[in-house]
């Protein structure tokens, strides 16, 4: 019997989840499934025309800032959709009121899915209060709680051995990895000269993302000496303070701000080593598509170990150790031969990063053959 989903989410822009989501819908058969999409937002966004093209639905206008509303506009697309059998949410902590919204008209498969690991330390009373019913809202009213990675999961499900839910690692397609472009050509092309050497980094422009130390590390790098340019690839509300920290830094000439792109593996391939300083990831995705390609990935510790697929490409630094320290090894991973050995993309195929597993597990979930365990 076909299934219908609804996934709740922000937006279909460019991102590590949305990337994911739409990996999915691409090889997910239409005659067992009809996706629909419940976005927070009322503009139009990166994937929508293409998931219209695959056969899936985008609903807009839901706002959780009025939660009145938001319940009223829920349960009107339910009764116009003619019901649901899973809904699939990942917007965090007002997953808990979704799960409610959904148990109440009858959606029997609730799935509330945890894919970032943001910290509490700073948090006011009012969210900490809100974050403390939403908890509570999704221990009562999901049928299945599933995580990215361990910190994730613990960072909304709580910890402890008792604490259920379950892991369901990041399916991808690596297929169009498996012929990088090589990497002069791909440097020549962004106008790069070849023998320079690239740090890269492909991410939304906002602060957990911590642009603002990729930069001063590039500034070390070059008043160390070193021949570098920096390749940004992404957009955000921070853009206009990196722009002007670049300006002010002096490296206008040595920075290349490629906006969002629709296929990263063209400027991947540009890169001699990816650096990722975000002070927290649920997963860290680009992590993945840089070593499919070959190329060395310095992460924070804020990164989850479960990115360290091609043993040898990917090292973490904490952030306290300062610019100085992650520019040392910046250094030392450029100063080693090419890593790149051609067979990347189809050990991370192999894994457990394939797309294959998590399209089982996924299909287990929504036909409801699969019950949150504790991990």
């Amino acid at each position: 019997m076909r299934r219908k989903i609804l996934h709740v989410i922000g937006g279909m822009d460019r991102g590590g989840v949305e990337t994911w989501l739409m990996h999915m819908l691409r090889l997910m058969d239409p005659n067992d499934f009809e996706t629909h999409f419940l976005v927070h937002t009322s503009m139009e966004s990166a994937y929508d025309r293409e998931i219209a093209q695959l056969g899936g639905h985008i609903h807009r206008g839901a706002s959780p800032k009025n939660p009145v509303r938001y319940a009223v506009a829920f349960d009107r697309l339910v009764q116009r959709s003619g019901g649901f059998d899973v809904v699939h949410s990942h917007v965090y902590w007002f997953s808990g009121f979704v799960m409610r919204l959904a148990y109440e008209v009858g959606i029997p498969t609730r799935i509330a899915h945890s894919h970032t690991s943001a910290s509490e330390a700073k948090w006011n009373v009012p969210r900490k209060l809100y974050q403390k019913l939403m908890k509570r809202w999704i221990s009562r009213y999901a049928t299945h709680r599933i995580a990215v990675s361990h910190q994730a999961g613990q960072a909304l499900f709580g910890k402890g051995p008792g604490v259920p839910y379950s892991l369901l690692y990041y399916g991808m397609d690596f297929s169009r990895f498996l012929e990088p472009l090589p990497s002069a050509d791909a440097k020549r092309s962004l106008g790069i000269a070849p023998g320079r050497k690239v740090i890269g980094h492909v991410g939304r422009f906002a602060p957990v993302k911590n642009h603002a130390f990729t930069v001063e590390l590039m500034a070390r790098m070059v008043g160390n000496g070193t021949d570098a340019h920096l390749l940004l690839v992404g957009d955000g509300p921070s853009a206009p303070s990196i722009r002007t920290q670049i300006d002010s830094r002096g490296l206008a000439d040595r920075v290349t701000l490629a906006g969002v792109q629709p296929d990263v593996m063209p400027y991947l391939s540009a890169m001699d080593i990816f650096v990722l300083p975000s002070h927290w990831e649920g997963f860290g995705l680009v992590a993945l598509e840089s070593q499919a390609v070959g190329v060395p990935v310095i992460a924070s510790t804020g990164v989850p170990n479960d990115v360290d697929v091609i043993p040898g490409l990917v090292e973490h630094i904490p952030l306290s150790s300062g610019v100085d320290v992650w520019a040392s090894a910046v250094q030392r991973k450029l100063n080693e031969p090419a890593h790149r050995k051609g067979d990347e993309a189809i050990l991370l195929t192999n894994s457990k990063y394939g797309s294959q597993p998590c399209l089982d597990m996924l299909r287990r979930i929504y036909f409801n053959q699969f019950s949150t365990e504790s991990q």
